[in-house]
């Protein structure tokens, strides 16, 4: 991607912008480029809609203003635009991308349905050591909501089996929260503790998810890992970390929890931030604006 990324800046340079104009380019795609390489993309052919979906919603969650995001967006389109010219890329990833004008346009990617979630994990291969801790991860990722970077810095002693909770540290925004662990995730919890010994090979001793060198596990580990599980298992879209979060979310609120409930389970620091999945189901807004609202009788037609 960096070479990608490199060309076009000497392009445009060569085409006579200005150095201001090169450099604020260069930091928006540097972004661009960190962001997908946590999603475990390092080619621009790899890029689908789906993903600079996901980016532009960071962007909001990361409170930069309308029309810095919309400096974003056009650079990205741009980008992109130039790659399709070239043949590095077959379509434009960023043709139809949305720069909403509000964030409350701003809706997170279509999530999962509950049946599509049932269906991954009873599928999910159950034989080795690093199958039972990529299903522990999935459901922390699902169940427990778990932003990427927070189920990766785990340790062994952030989880109370006895009290059937598990203590985020340090999760966005420097905040500490605890989290309950249900049916599911603790299954999978002690089925990876059954065998997590066998990986123990390397000095990350204490922390929860090791890989095959016994050292934590990287961010992009479960990014490849579900890329192989879009294309092995037939899904017609990509699978990626924060789709399991964003899908709960939704999950939540058709079960008619409480969206401040859902605010506190995610950690975020704004009720405005979790207000967004409620334009993600339909009848909830209508519901909790009817619950909201005082019982009086206006005298229609009297």
């Amino acid at each position: 991607m960096q070479t990608d990324v490199d060309a076009y800046l000497q392009q445009i340079a060569a085409e006579g912008l200005s150095v201001a104009t090169i450099r604020a380019y260069r930091q928006r795609l540097r972004a661009l480029t960190a962001f997908l390489q946590q999603r475990g993309i390092v080619r621009p052919a790899d890029v689908v809609p789906a993903d600079l979906d996901a980016y532009v919603l960071n962007l909001v969650e990361r409170g930069l203003k309308r029309s810095s995001r919309q400096c974003h967006g056009e650079t990205i389109v741009e980008f992109f635009r130039r790659l399709q010219a070239k043949g590095r890329v077959l379509m434009n990833p960023a043709r139809d991308l949305p720069i909403p004008e509000d964030d409350i346009e701003v809706l997170p990617p279509r999530p999962l349905t509950q049946d599509e979630v049932a269906d991954l994990f009873q599928r999910w291969p159950k034989q080795s050591p690093i199958d039972l801790r990529n299903r522990l991860h999935l459901e922390l990722l699902y169940s427990c909501a778990l932003r990427l970077e927070e189920s990766v810095s785990l340790d062994l002693d952030h989880i109370d089996l006895r009290r059937r909770r598990l203590r985020v540290v340090n999760g966005k925004g420097g905040k500490d929260r605890d989290m309950p662990l249900y049916r599911g995730v603790l299954g999978a919890l002690k089925d990876y503790l059954a065998v997590r010994r066998s990986l123990l090979r390397g000095p990350d001793r204490g922390a929860l998810l090791l890989d095959i060198h016994g050292r934590r596990l990287g961010r992009q580990n479960i990014q490849q890992t579900l890329r192989k599980v879009t294309v092995r298992g037939g899904w017609n879209r990509l699978l990626h970390p924060h789709l399991f979060r964003h899908s709960l979310a939704v999950h939540m609120l058709q079960r008619g929890a409480d969206v401040r409930a859902i605010q506190d389970f995610l950690g975020h620091a704004s009720l405005e931030t979790t207000k967004v999945y409620l334009r993600m189901v339909p009848g909830r807004l209508k519901d909790d604006y009817d619950a909201a609202m005082p019982e009086i009788d206006v005298g229609l037609g009297a």
